[in-house]
Formats: C-alpha cells, structure tokens, sequence
C-alpha cells in the first residue's frame, strides 16, 4: 500500500486525431507498474462510486496499478462525437497502447468496467491490442441488438428508450454540444412524464428524441439483427478475443443473459481462459434483500468475495500471480449458498423438462393449468386468451433498470397472474427440493389471429404463503421465430413452434413449493407492445388485438425446460 498520485485531464490522441482526455491514479512513488484502463460516457469525475463488484480506482492504485479512467469520444471532456458503441473498439485500442507506452507502465494493460464500460471492455478486447493481458467485463451483454436495444426481436422499450434518452441530455451538459435549445426542451419533458412518452404512439416520435440521438432513430430502423448490429457485436466471432477474462453478473441484472452468453462463447472459442462470477443482484442492487427475496449475508456483494477475486484475477495476469479463479462461481438463491462449477451449466445438472397440460382454461393462477414431467395426451384442448396491445401485462419485477420500468428483481406476481390474458401453469407441491442451475428455455407451440405477435414466458417459485415470486423471464417476437436476422410473418392460425430463452439462473424449490410458467404476449413497459399488424412497430399508431392459441397436445408439447442438481 503506498500513496497515490492522480495526474487530471491527461490527453490521449486517438488515430484520426481527436483528443480524449483521462484521469490517471498511479502510485506515488513513480513505480513502473501495469496499467487499468476504464473508458466511460458517464464522466470521469464520478468514477465508479457505489458499485460494490468493482474496487475504486485508488484502491487498485493502492495496490501497485496505474489507472486510466478516460471519458469516452463526445462525452463530458473528450472531444468528437458520440454515436454509442460505434468507436469503441478502435478507441480503446488506442486508450490501450497510449497507456502501454507510457513511462509508468511496465506494458502489461488490463482493461475494465460495468455495464456500458463492459461495453467498452468487449469491443477493445475484440480488436486485439498487443499490451492487453485481460479483461474484466461486468454486468455487460455480448450482443447490442439482442439483449440491449432489443431482446428475441422485441424492442426494450423502458431501457431503450430512457438509457438512450439520459445519453442525449447529457450532451446538453457540454458547452459545445451544438444541438438545437429546443430538442432540450422537449426531451426534457419526455423524460419527466415517461410513463406517458413509453406509451405514446408512434413511438420513433417521442419528444425530441430522434432529433436530439440520430443513432436512435438508426436503432429502429434497424429492427434486425442486422449488418449495422453485426458490425459492433462481440459475439459475431468470439475467435477476436484472445486474453482471460473475469465476468460478473446478477441474475436479476438487464445484462445477465450476455454475462453467461458471453462466458460460455468465449470458453467455447477455447482462445484463453475464461471465469464468472453470477451472484442475486439486479443492475443497480448487491444487497442481500432484493424484491420477496433475502439471500443471507454472503448475498451481499460487499461480504461475496467479488473484490478479492477481482484482485486475485489481476494479479494473476499483470503481476506473475499462480492462483486461479474456478471457471464458475454462482449463487444458489433459495438455498442462500455461493457453489463453484467446471461449466455451465455444472457438469452434474441434468436437462429436466415440465409438461404444460389443461383443460383450455389456464386463464390466470385461478384456472386449471398444469405443469407436469409427463407428456400431454394425444389431445388436448388448446388455451385462448386475447392479447390487446394498448391492454398489456405490466412488468413487475426482473431484470429492469429504471424506476420508471419498474423495481427489479424477485416480486410478487399474484396481481399479474389475476388477469385473463395470463396463462399459469403449476406443478403439485415439491415433495422434496429441488435445485436448479443452468439455462431456461420454454419450447411453445402456439397459434396467432395476427400476422405477427409476441409470446413471453416467466418462471415463478410460488411459496407455501401464496406469494408467486418471479426469478426470470424471457420474449420471442413471433416473426423472428427462425432467426433474429429476418423477420418471416406468421400465417394466422396456423401452429407455430418458438423458443423462448428466459436467461439463466440457479435457484432451488423447497419443499411444498409449487413451479410455475406464465405465459402471456406482452411485458410492458419493459417491452414494446407488439401491435400485431406486422408493419414497422415504431412507427404504428393503429394496433390491432390478437386471439392467442396455446397448444400442448401429443403432436405440439409445449414444456419448460430447467437444469436439475442432484440433492
């Protein structure tokens, strides 16, 4: 431990000659050290305060690290223009060798951050720096398109939409920011009556908004997993990436699905050895109570070991360290224990798969769905619900960010699960626990009236008290049924099979608990209401309801897929 020097608003040139400016923490006594670089859109001059699974830049420089936080082209001191994502990647590699080349550094970088500074860390990464020696992405996706600005082809309405809005009026912050005095104006009321501006129609014309963020109006245009999306995503090719990596994420966080994605790609890619670090927390939310939740002491980042492992992991890389990290290191909610694993999901999971079975009336927690190991009958009445779009399901709980969308995490769904267009099936009371770890996925085989709609899916842990908690969830919009890349319209009434990926999550049923699957076709304002017309979303202004079909017969099994540990 020693004192630490910070040097403010150093240049750093990027190749085409636009000037960022950084803030470096160093040691004091002018050590010749390893470098850290973190670059942010969201200032240098409030760091990384309040975010428990990321040690302070003058910890790490406490500990023999030379820091580099930098703000971002277009953003706060730095000069250029900000288009989010686009520049990442070259920036960063030259953030990189700027700081390799320093005479401080000894030339061995490692590159870090949190959510879009995760993004930072990916794209860098991807490009190849010859001084990087590892990365810590955190609390980050593998995919801009899906699992940021969309998620199974459906736009994500509340994080979209307000994320982007607070990056456009920061820019108004800047003295330089050249952008018309009115756009401020609108979007300022935009932001201050969002849950009308998240329900307006059309939606490409919230106040201001596509005037004040260009890059906005590209995100919807471009509503396909597409070349634009390609051209910035880490999991295109994960052979680019070459250096260890630490992930860590939350299963309630927006990103967790591109944490673990991200995590098994690049292990798959098999170029450098990867680890992560999946704990009970939400984006903003590392205590140990979160929504019906208590998850014990060592659920609490603070008191989870993440910090000591993130050093351990650096020193390891940087310094010569020999201790490694296990390859996963997951919370188990319910049972309040931290496990480690060789993979994911753990080698001793085995694939369990739950039968959706009624009567034709699933219709909310009070109707007859079931939810069995058994296969459905050779018939099977179908469950009918209508799903109208300016009548969608509100979103309580998961892995939301703003409090406008909703408050995060593992809530109650009994006021969801009330409704008609809520389908609920629940299995009997567990005779004994059961642990599950990995993946979830509902296979659904479904019918629509409409030329294209969307099907959510939701897993939920309904407790002997009645409570119906909600651990994860997921969205597949109908016409990206085949591939994010190409919508293909749905031919009404006609069965379909979709795939929903709900994430992964590791949690484990007590006795007399009850598993339970909700199906429905809207999640708002955490999702777009798909307006059912197959024309353009963002630009609909006349929705139309839809008669939803849910089969679960012999020739269409619909069932929940889940990870089983043995007890």
């Amino acid at each position: 431990m020693g004192n630490v020097l910070i040097e403010k608003h150093v240049e750093i040139p990027m190749r085409d000659g636009v000037i960022t400016y950084a803030d470096v923490y160093r040691p004091a006594d002018g050590a010749v050290v390893p470098g850290i670089v973190t670059r942010t859109p969201y200032d240098k001059e409030v760091g990384l305060s309040g975010l428990p699974v990321v040690p302070s830049p003058q910890k790490l420089a406490e500990r023999g690290y030379a820091v580099v936080m930098v703000d971002t082209r277009g953003r706060f001191s730095s000069q250029g223009e900000f288009t989010p994502f686009v520049h990442e990647g070259q920036d960063g590699y030259d953030t990189i060798e700027w700081t390799a080349a320093q005479p401080w550094c000894d030339g061995n970088i490692g590159i870090q951050g949190p959510s879009y500074l995760g993004a930072t860390t990916m794209l860098a990464a991807r490009e190849r720096p010859p001084s990087l020696r590892c990365a810590i992405p955190i609390i980050t996706a593998d995919d801009y398109y899906d699992g940021w600005v969309y998620q199974g082809g459906a736009y994500q309405l509340g994080f979209g939409t307000l994320w982007g809005m607070g990056l456009a009026a920061a820019q108004y912050l800047r003295t330089d920011h050249g952008l018309d005095p009115a756009y401020a104006e609108s979007l300022t009321a935009a932001l201050q009556g969002a849950p009308a501006s998240l329900a307006a129609l059309p939606l490409e014309r919230i106040g201001g908004f596509a005037d004040a963020a260009p890059w906005w109006r590209d995100w919807l245009d471009h509503d396909a997993q597409d070349d634009y999306w390609n051209a910035i995503r880490p999991s295109a090719d994960y052979d680019r990436f070459e250096v260890p990596m630490l992930h860590v994420g939350g299963w309630f966080d927006i990103f967790g699905i591109g944490t673990m994605r991200n995590f098994r790609g690049l292990t798959a890619a098999g170029r450098a050895p990867q680890s992560v670090i999946m704990g009970p927390w939400a984006h903003t939310s590392y205590d140990r109570y979160l929504g019906e939740m208590n998850f014990g002491p060592t659920g609490a980042a603070a008191f989870a070991g993440v910090i000591g492992a993130y050093n351990q992991f650096l020193d390891r890389h940087l310094k010569g360290g020999t201790a490694d990290l296990p390859a996963v290191r997951y919370f188990v909610m319910g049972a309040n224990e931290w496990r480690t694993a060789e993979a994911w999901p753990p080698p001793d999971a085995t694939a369990r798969a739950f039968y959706l079975h009624s009567a034709g009336g699933a219709n909310s927690a009070r109707g007859d769905g079931a939810l069995t190991g058994d296969g459905p009958a050779t018939s099977e009445p179908a469950d009918r619900y209508l799903y109208d779009p300016l009548r969608p399901v509100p979103t309580e709980g998961g892995p939301t960010l703003q409090a406008q969308v909703g408050l995060p995490g593992p809530r109650d769904q009994r006021a969801i699960e009330a409704r008609d267009d809520v389908l609920c099936y629940t299995s009997e009371p567990l005779a004994q626990p059961l642990t599950i770890a990995g993946p979830v996925t509902v296979t659904l085989w479904a019918t629509t009236d409409a030329p294209d709609t969307d099907w959510t899916a939701k897993l939920v842990d309904v407790l002997p008290d009645g409570r119906a908690v909600s651990l994860t969830d997921g969205i597949i919009r109908a016409s990206f049924r085949d591939s994010l890349s190409a919508q293909v319209p749905v031919t009404p009434n006609e069965p379909a099979q979709y795939t929903i990926d709900l994430a992964n999550t590791a949690h484990r049923f007590g006795r007399g608990h009850h598993i339970r699957l909700e199906i429905s076709s809207s999640n708002f304002p955490r999702f777009q209401p798909n307006p059912n017309t197959g024309r353009p979303a963002a630009s609909e202004t006349a929705p139309r309801p839809a008669v939803q079909h849910v089969l679960h017969d012999g020739d269409r099994p619909s069932c929940l897929e889940l990870w089983a540990l043995p007890e």
